[in-house]
């Protein structure tokens, strides 16, 4: 069982939305609220980011508890906006 106190702001705001009963088993990117994190540092060492803009991966992409994705903060963002508003329009359509 996750202590919902020990969660950041984020990930309490995604819980709160879409529910604990898996939170930290299983993670959807169509299912579950997308957010945000920074990531801790590995000794100092961050991956490049995949967009192309040359800064460090220091954020996450998260959802339910589980790591979708690492970028630099502004893919992140726009990763999570995009695949929140995506996933909306696709399930009102079909």
């Amino acid at each position: 069982m996750i202590e919902i106190n020990k969660l950041s702001p984020a990930a309490l705001k995604a819980a709160v939305r879409t529910g604990i009963a898996e939170w930290g088993q299983r993670a959807s990117i169509f299912e579950h609220a997308l957010y945000v994190e920074p990531q801790d540092a590995r000794r100092g060492h961050y991956r490049k980011c995949w967009c192309g803009c040359g800064r460090k991966a220091k954020f996450r992409l998260m959802a339910n508890g589980i790591c979708m994705s690492e970028g630099c903060e502004l893919s992140m963002h726009r990763e999570a906006k995009g695949r929140s508003s995506r996933s909306t329009r696709d399930g009102e359509n079909g």
